[in-house]
């Protein structure tokens, strides 16, 4: 039976509020689990101001402030705490965190309600897999946004279609979603509605924020990253039409200086981090690809760095990002190979998702170089040789065409008609050399990628294809590559990752030098073209080769024998018939095992591998000048004359092998508890890399055939000739090393305000002797985050990021070619049929490793929610036990070794920032620069005196910087004898006391009146600066309109000293003297030369034998390296989403780059950023890049 207590049917009005209370109640409970917190929700701007008050009272004033409602039961308040809190102006989650710390439940956030549950700590949390895309407002993809897992150190990013995938979250966890450019987002997982679109608004990301550092053993957050750090991401490279990314960085990065050597396609550029730190060994920075570091034998070891460089097999289209890594507190990790910096690549990965397939391909121009030399023409050149000519009456070997002309009408050979005729017709030809032996290059490289995956397995493909022709004539590079990435979730705790990088190249060039010829040199193709006389011409009328009788009409003399001549020189059959090519291959392979266990922990297991093949082939064709002048030359030359079957061309074959690889085993703890953020990890690696090389030299070579022999035995003279001959022909080679290292490290963070990083390593290698074998390298930073101080929360408004760091440790290098052990070289002798050593060295068994002090000290300062980013670094670092070449007593037997004895210091700062100017809807102009000082000196080196005798190479000595210049300073020409006159330490000896001193006192001295002798043994040279520069760095600015973008970026350097272009010094002669050197094309300004008593000239008179001053470095013989070169320039175009999606495309750009465009320099010579005169120079080059997404 039931009662009935109404008095009519249905239900209680007492009950209805009650019954709306519990459906409301469930109702929210409900949405918890499917619905998404929007970040507007979390933007709610609290202030309250409380001491011990209830959390009811305090939760009244939130619920008043921000419209929020609060669910709980009723008792659960009653188990709280009392709240102390002091906010203004702070975001609503924020708040409730402070509010909530420490209290017995928590909460969550939906939609507008704050739900308060019981804390269950003793509850593991469910890990899940979050997948979902981030846009615009427009809907446009976002590539490349980070996103986050707060309170983890867990991260991934978007793909090109702005998707991500995340393993192992927490239900509970909160995502960080940023990009550069766009304003932040908080999302609460346990309220995300599928499919996930987060969609972030134009704004700008706190850099903390938006920025993981990869140092390829861990994963920072910028919080939490001490050590001195720069990242270059992909939209740092995708403008630039350069096809390496070193050179693609050039003046982006604070305290990196990139350097391009050469213009030869497909070359390296030379990267030096805050100054040299070496005289002997390598000054390459270590290099890390996708957390695995090459070994040496990948970088370098080939025949030329164009062809061996593995830095170079990575295509810039395929990075994602490069982190650099300047002083301990972040490279210690690395250890003994990190003293020179640590350059870090992390390539693209795939992300879950459709599948998407990207080309990227570039098509260029690049301009022939320039002659900007002011030499004279042909009519000028001729009276010049006629002046010569009748003022010294050179020999006809010593004289240009019209000096040869002229010496046969002297000796009866041709009458002055004839001679004359000849002369007159010289004068109608006015070749220009640059014109017949470079060109106008072209160049095309493509790439396509392919890209997706799904939940547990994702993938990144890309196939690469590159011809570019150089500008010289006859140079062709070629580059072809494949690379994989691969990864796989096993389980939900189990990552499996396989990667795969394979890359062949081919270069070929033409040759005009002559290795290894007695008393020859190489013969430069961009100094011919300066050089050569322009009456020369490069054809006959019949279009056979024309002879250059005046370049290389000199005599080559071997011992007493007769001097041999060769007079049908041409430069264009040189390079024609005479060619090198470089085939390179590299196939290396990346396998990691991650698990994840109990709580926080994981394993990594990595294994690295490489194979290197190199071989070179080097022909040269018969009659060729390099086949007149070859390695068997002093065999013939007692016969007068080169014998036929020494002149029949010669091949010469190179194979070398490397074989690599390292294994690491890494055990990593990763937790936040509360407000305390710990990482650590410890590792084990080991590893080894194996050299061999083959080579051998065939004398004779029948080109068209193929077919290489060797001449008759029976015309080497004797048995010694034989010997010499037989060492020629032939060697190998094998090198080994092996290393291992322990490595520890140790992140702590205290509410993101206070922050610890540890390193620790232990190195060995197999090279070092017993005794020193193994080296402990470590370091110790601290950082503060000061602006997430509450104190500072008044000055947010202006200062919206302040961090102050200093850091302390130790890296280190060893010079693997100072061998601990004395090594022997067998020649070909034999005694009792065994092979006789004809060479020996000594070793150093207590060779110790090189190690670098470094004490560093960083401020970063952003204003204005991020409009202006400014950062800036101190750092002293000072290079122990320094390896350097001593001077031996001759009682231990030999004469020199290398051994610890120096110590150099390198003392500077760093300045970077990023202003944004303009930032609007529709258009953003943003400008960056930065400028770096490296002061560097020489502490304690073998050498502590400066040189007597001024040398036109560098040198190392005490109290200056490294690579010092040490000569005479110009005082005048004399104009009564028209001799170079200098200013010279004239050196004093004189007994103070019972003490020697010696004095120097600055004195006048002809260099032609004054013995080399006398220089040595009465004078010292003088500084005269250093070759590096002290000061570099660069600037950018990027304006975008809509989907028009125009970018530039230019570098600079000063501070530094180098050779200039002298034509009296640089000339192409085999003799030192004026008269011989001017048989070739000389500089305008040599009509003014000093001629006769009394002539006022700074250039100095001709002299009829050996020129001193030409000798000897002179202060003029030096110019400032001063330069500021535009290194890019772009302007693209990208189709708006209204274009795309009335075709099939995802994405479409095009971008026209121009590189290296113009330089403003005072330098003489080709280029000050090459620091060589000549070689082969850096042009203008034009590229046109279009890139395609499906």
């Amino acid at each position: 039976m039931y009662k009935i207590y109404t008095k009519k049917p249905g239900i209680p009005s007492g009950y209805i509020h009650k019954l709306l209370l519990i459906m409301r109640l469930t109702t929210v409970l409900l949405i918890a689990t499917v619905m998404q917190v929007s970040a507007s929700s979390f933007a709610q701007k609290i202030t309250i101001n409380k001491k011990n008050a209830s959390l009811d009272m305090v939760i009244n004033d939130i619920r008043q402030q921000s419209g929020f409602d609060f669910i709980y039961k009723l008792d659960l308040l009653k188990k709280a705490k009392p709240v102390t809190i002091n906010v203004k102006n702070i975001d609503l989650i924020d708040v409730l965190k402070q509010c909530f710390k420490d209290q017995p439940f928590t909460f969550s956030l939906v939609d507008k309600t704050v739900i308060l549950r019981e804390n269950e700590r003793e509850k593991a949390a469910v890990n899940i897999t979050v997948e979902g895309k981030v846009t615009d407002t427009l809907g446009h993809p976002i590539p490349g946004a980070t996103i986050k897992v707060m309170q983890s150190e867990l991260f991934t990013k978007t793909d090109s279609q702005g998707k991500f995938r995340l393993a192992s979250v927490p239900t509970d966890a909160v995502l960080l979603i940023s990009y550069v450019g766009y304003n932040s987002k908080r999302v609460a997982i346990n309220s995300l509605k599928k499919p996930i679109t987060i969609i972030l608004s134009e704004g700008l990301t706190r850099l903390e924020e938006a920025v993981i550092i990869s140092t390829g053993l861990q994963h920072l957050s910028k919080n939490v990253a001490v050590g001195s750090v720069a990242v270059a991401t992909a939209k740092d490279l995708e403008n630039s039409g350069i096809t390496t990314f070193d050179k693609a960085l050039a003046g982006k990065l604070p305290g990196v200086y990139v350097r391009s050597v050469t213009g030869r396609p497909g070359e390296t550029g030379q990267i030096i981090i805050r100054g040299v730190n070496t005289l002997t060994g390598n000054v390459e920075p270590l290099y890390v690809l996708d957390g695995m570091p090459l070994q040496e034998g990948e970088v370098s070891g080939g025949m030329n760095s164009l062809i061996s460089n593995g830095i170079g097999n990575i295509p810039p289209e395929n990075i994602e990002t490069i982190t650099i890594l300047k002083d301990a507190t972040a490279a210690a990790i690395y250890g003994s190979r990190a003293a020179n910096g640590v350059i870090v690549i992390t390539t693209k990965t795939g992300k879950a998702g459709s599948d998407y397939i990207n080309y990227s391909g570039k098509f260029g121009i690049t301009e022939k170089p320039a002659n900007k030399f002011n030499f004279m023409n042909s009519q000028e050149k001729i009276g010049f040789e006629r002046d010569l000519y009748n003022n010294y009456h050179m020999s006809y070997e010593r004289s240009g065409r019209v000096g040869q002309l002229l010496n046969l009408v002297e000796n009866g050979s041709m009458t002055s008609a004839e001679a004359e005729r000849q002369i007159a017709q010289l004068g109608q030809t006015n070749t220009n050399w640059i014109d017949e032996l470079y060109r106008n290059a072209f160049s095309q490289s493509h790439n396509i990628s392919m890209s997706g995956g799904n939940t547990k397995t994702t993938y990144f493909t890309s196939v690469n294809y590159q011809n570019s022709q150089g500008s010289l004539i006859e140079n062709q590079f070629q580059t072809a590559g494949f690379n994989m990435k691969l990864s796989r979730f096993i389980t939900n705790k189990l990552l499996v990752n396989l990667n795969l990088y394979s890359t062949f190249k081919k270069n070929v060039e033409g040759r005009a030098t002559v290795p290894g010829i007695q008393g020859q040199t190489g013969i430069d193709p961009f100094k011919y073209a300066i050089f050569a006389n322009p009456y020369e011409k490069p054809y006959n009328e019949d279009g056979s080769y024309a002879s250059d009788m005046s370049y290389r009409e000199i005599p080559v003399t071997v011992g007493s024998a007769p001097s041999l001549y060769y007079s049908n020189f041409n430069m264009i059959r040189e390079l024609k018939e005479n060619r090198l090519t470089n085939n390179y291959g590299n196939v290396r392979g990346q396998f990691a095992l991650e698990y994840s266990f109990l709580r926080g922990f994981k394993y990594t297991g990595n294994v690295a591998g490489s194979y290197t093949s190199v071989h070179d082939k080097d022909e040269s064709y018969a009659g060729t000048y390099r086949s007149w002048v070859n390695n068997w030359l002093n065999k013939s030359s007692a016969a007068g004359n080169v014998l036929p079957d020494y002149n029949r061309g010669f091949l010469e074959e190179s194979t070398g092998r490397t074989m690599d690889y390292t294994v690491r085993n890494t055990l990593e703890y990763s937790k936040r508890i509360a407000n305390h953020f710990v990482q650590a990890f410890t590792a084990f690696e080991f590893g080894g890399v194996t050299n061999d090389r083959f080579n051998h030299f065939n004398p004779i070579y029948l080109q068209e055939y193929g077919i290489a022999g060797y001449p008759s035995w029976d015309l080497v003279p004797d048995n010694r000739f034989q010997n010499l001959i037989l060492s020629r022909l032939g060697g190998t080679s094998t090198r080994e090393n092996r290393n291992a290292s322990y490595i520890g490290s140790l992140v702590y963070s205290y509410n993101d305000r206070y922050v610890f990083n540890g390193n620790l390593r232990y190195d060995g290698v197999d090279i070092v002797g017993s005794a020193n074998q193994f080296a402990p390298l470590w370091s110790a930073g601290v950082k503060w985050n000061a602006h997430n101080e509450s104190f500072f929360e008044k000055y947010n408004s202006v200062i919206s990021r302040l961090v102050l760091s200093a850091g302390f440790g130790y890296r280190g290098s060893i010079n693997r070619s100072v061998l601990p052990f004395h090594t022997y070289t067998l020649g070909t002798d034999v005694y009792n049929n065994i092979a006789v050593a004809n060479a020996f060295a000594y070793g150093n068994p207590v060779i110790k490793w090189e190690k670098k002090q470094e004490t560093n000290l960083g401020a970063e300062v952003s204003l204005f929610n991020g409009r202006i980013n400014t950062e800036f670094r101190y750092f002293n670092e000072k290079v122990k036990d320094l390896l350097d070449n001593s001077i031996t007593p001759p009682s231990v037997g030999r004469s020199s070794a290398i051994v610890n004895i120096g110590s150099m210091s390198n003392k500077g700062f760093e300045i970077s920032a990023r202003f944004e100017a303009i930032k609007t809807k529709d258009l953003l102009w943003e400008v960056s620069g930065n400028i770096t000082q490296v002061k560097n000196n020489l502490d304690n080196v073998y050498n502590k005196t400066v040189p007597n005798l001024a040398s036109s190479t560098t040198a190392n000595i005490q109290g200056y910087p490294v690579n010092g210049w040490f000569g005479y300073k110009f005082a005048n020409v004399d104009p009564t004898t028209g001799s170079v006159m200098v200013y010279a330490q004239k050196k004093k000896t004189e007994l103070v006391g019972t003490e020697v001193v010696t004095s120097y006192r600055e004195e006048l001295v002809d260099l032609s009146k004054t013995s080399t002798a006398v220089l040595q043994s009465d004078y010292v040279a003088s500084y005269l600066g250093h070759r590096d520069p002290e000061l570099y760095g660069g600037f950018s600015t990027r304006l975008v309109y809509k989907s028009l973008e125009f970018a530039s970026t230019f570098v600079l350097a000063t501070g530094n000293q180098i050779l200039g272009f002298r034509d009296r010094r640089e000339g192409p002669t085999l003799n030192p003297d004026d008269i011989t050197a001017s048989r070739t094309n000389r500089l305008k300004e040599n009509l003014n030369r000093w001629t006769q008593a009394g002539d006022i000239t700074n250039i100095p008179g001709y002299k009829n034998s050996s020129s001193s001053y030409t000798q000897y470095l002179i202060s003029t013989d030096l110019e400032k390296g001063n330069y500021l070169k535009c290194n890019e320039m772009s302007f693209s175009w990208r189709a708006p989403k209204s274009i795309l999606k009335q075709t099939a495309l995802k994405t479409l750009k095009a971008t026209l780059v121009a590189n290296n465009l113009f330089m403003v320099s005072d330098y003489s010579g080709t280029d000050p950023e090459t620091q060589t005169t000549f070689g082969y120079p850096n042009t203008k080059a034009y590229t046109l890049s279009l890139t395609v997404g499906f």
